[in-house]
């Protein structure tokens, strides 16, 4: 008789009632102590392994490659140099974030649009993996209330990354579409991406209608059973 594992999925949080102070209800709000610890300590660690692993390929590949060569570079996976601080604060708001950017107007690849489309796909990647190999943790030999919010952090930035602005991997499916002569005002974009993200955020937290939530929320669901039953 096969066995099923029963995850509960970051969604069920937000339609359970939330925790109020004020009016607000923001997403670091809903966690336990060790949960903002637990689920802090995993996105460090998805931050710091995409944007370690995205540094390395860009640059493997640039065209021109770089003067000085292309070595394996453990620093670049150091989280404390990885850190946004946009990033942080959307995640303590929202529940998904992002680490610190390659500049893409610095690194050109032959095909420059399709290159850094592919290049973008590391990070999702890198935190649908991490849900994978802790979802088979957890229905392996460890259940414990910490592995979830690995689990849940790691669903929700993998969903995340489908919106279409940057830095996420949605907007690279914009990029695709932008005229070359026209890469100024995607550059312009690229700049006030994050700030966009942070405002809709905090107006999906504040205004009383979770518009960005429940959008995302069939995403997450479904992210989140693919991690559990793969």
């Amino acid at each position: 008789m096969n066995q099923v594992v029963s995850v509960e999925l970051i969604s069920d949080r937000w339609y359970h009632p939330p925790i109020h102070i004020g009016g607000i209800m923001l997403y670091v709000l809903t966690l336990t102590g060790e949960e903002i610890i637990y689920s802090t300590l995993a996105l460090l660690l998805i931050v710091s392994i995409g944007c370690g692993f995205t540094r390395f390929f860009a640059l493997s590949f640039a065209n021109p490659p770089p003067e000085e060569g292309v070595d394996f570079d453990y620093n670049a996976f150091n989280p404390l140099l990885n850190i946004d601080i946009v990033g942080i604060i959307v995640f303590f708001a929202g529940g998904f974030g992002w680490g610190k950017q390659v500049d893409d107007q610095k690194v050109r690849f032959k095909k420059q649009k399709l290159g850094w489309f592919m290049v973008s796909l590391i990070a999702p990647f890198t935190s649908l993996v991490l849900a994978l190999t802790v979802a088979w943790v957890k229905y392996t030999f460890w259940t414990d209330r910490v592995v979830q919010t690995v689990i849940d952090v790691s669903v929700t930035v993998t969903a995340y990354h489908l919106l279409p602005i940057p830095p996420l991997t949605g907007s690279r499916l914009i990029y695709l579409l932008v005229p070359r002569t026209q890469e100024r005002i995607w550059s312009l974009f690229c700049k006030v991406g994050p700030f966009i993200i942070l405002a809709m955020v905090l107006f999906d937290r504040f205004s009383g209608m979770p518009f960005l939530r429940h959008t995302f929320a069939p995403v997450v669901d479904a992210i989140g059973r693919f991690a559990a039953y793969h």
